[in-house]
């Protein structure tokens, strides 16, 4: 956001939750912190994972690895600051593969659209590649809805993509996330690394976008 195009009155406003926002990080990180050390994993977890590894086509891993992200999700969830309603990162940019997308068209029956600049996952993962990659999937950036996003809640809650499971701001309200600050500000999210590094591995052969490219929204409304 260039706060030197913005009204003074919004420039002041944005500038106070940057501040707001800034003071905040250091408490959220320990709080954070303090709540990981009291989460028991959900065992439930482990088991589907398992199941997604036996499974024999890339759509039932997918599907399989999703069930296990809510599980592993649950818990956290019990302490995140996240709620129905809230949808600060349902503005955001959400990398999902084309399988993802495929899955959401067979649940929403919308038919998906080829992204105009799709990344294989071997550009995710190769480090002269990634500052490009991360340009094609965040061309987005933030203040854009999802296509799926109908009243402040997710229109495809059960079918949502393995990025939108595992996002939890382990903070105790939506304060770090909330949009209009001249940058975005960081958020104490819950370490989803290992659970999305399996998701990626069980579709070495799809394409990632972001979900807007492959189901653009009504930009008129």
């Amino acid at each position: 956001m260039d706060s030197e195009a913005l009204t003074p009155a919004a420039a002041s406003s944005a500038s106070e939750l940057a501040a707001r926002q800034e003071a905040r990080l250091p408490v959220a990180t320990r709080r954070a912190g303090e709540k990981v050390k009291t989460l028991q994993p959900d065992k439930a977890a482990d088991l589907l994972v398992r199941a997604a590894q036996r499974a024999t086509t890339v759509a039932q891993r997918v599907t399989w690895l999703h069930k296990a992200a809510t599980a592993w999700g649950e818990p956290i969830a019990a302490v995140a600051a996240c709620r129905k309603g809230c949808a600060h990162c349902c503005h955001i940019p959400v990398t999902i593969s084309s399988k993802e997308a495929e899955l959401i068209s067979r649940a929403t029956r919308r038919q998906p659209q080829v992204p105009p600049r799709p990344v294989r996952l071997q550009d995710l993962n190769a480090l002269d590649n990634a500052t490009a990659a991360s340009a094609k999937l965040q061309r987005w950036g933030t203040g854009t809805a999802c296509s799926f996003l109908v009243d402040d809640v997710c229109a495809i809650y059960a079918s949502r993509p393995m990025a939108c499971r595992v996002l939890f701001n382990l903070d105790d309200d939506d304060l770090l996330c909330q949009h209009g600050a001249p940058r975005p500000a960081d958020v104490p999210y819950a370490d989803s690394r290992m659970i999305r590094a399996l998701a990626w591995a069980a579709q070495p052969a799809e394409t990632f976008a972001d979900i807007r490219d492959f189901f653009p929204p009504d930009l008129r409304t």
